[in-house]
C-alpha cells in the first residue's frame, strides 16, 4: 500500500486555493491508503456535485496524478489559473483556448485561453467517501 496525502478540497463550480507547492508540507496532511500501483501524486476532497453524472460525490476522494498515458479530453482535470485551482471536465484542449464543463447542465462551460491555464493534474482515481 502506498499513502496519498489530502492536498485540499475540490470544487467545479468555482477557483480555489490549493498549496501544492511544498511536497514536505503534503507530508504533514492527512493521508489515504492506495494501492502500491497507483501514481496518484495526492488527494483532494470533492465538495460539490458538479461531477456526480461522472459517479462523483461530494465527499469522495479524488487522486490526482501528474500525468495520462491516455488523452484527457472527456475526463475530468486539476486546472490551474493565475494561482486558483479548479476540477472541471476537459471538453476541448487546444494551443489556443480550452474547454472545460460539469455534468450539471445548470453549470456554465468555461472557455478559457490556453496561455493562461495550466492543467496540472488528472483525476486518476476515486475513492468514494463511504470507504475513505
Amino acid at each position: 500500500m502506498k499513502r496519498v496525502f489530502i492536498a485540499g478540497d475540490a470544487y467545479t463550480t468555482h477557483f480555489f486555493d490549493l498549496a501544492l507547492d511544498q511536497d514536505e508540507e503534503l507530508s504533514l496532511l492527512p493521508s489515504l491508503q492506495v494501492a502500491s500501483y497507483h501514481v496518484a501524486r495526492f488527494a483532494l476532497i470533492m465538495r460539490d456535485d458538479g461531477l456526480r453524472g461522472l459517479g462523483i460525490f461530494p465527499g469522495d476522494a479524488l487522486l490526482i496524478s501528474d500525468f495520462s498515458m491516455e488523452p484527457v479530453k472527456d475526463r475530468p482535470v486539476l486546472i490551474r489559473q493565475e494561482g486558483q485551482f479548479l476540477v472541471r471536465i476537459a471538453a476541448d484542449v487546444n494551443p489556443l483556448e480550452c474547454l472545460f464543463t460539469t455534468t450539471r447542465e445548470q453549470d456554465t462551460p468555461l472557455l478559457l485561453p490556453s496561455e493562461n491555464i495550466r492543467i496540472t493534474g488528472v483525476v486518476s482515481g476515486i475513492i468514494p467517501r463511504s470507504s475513505s
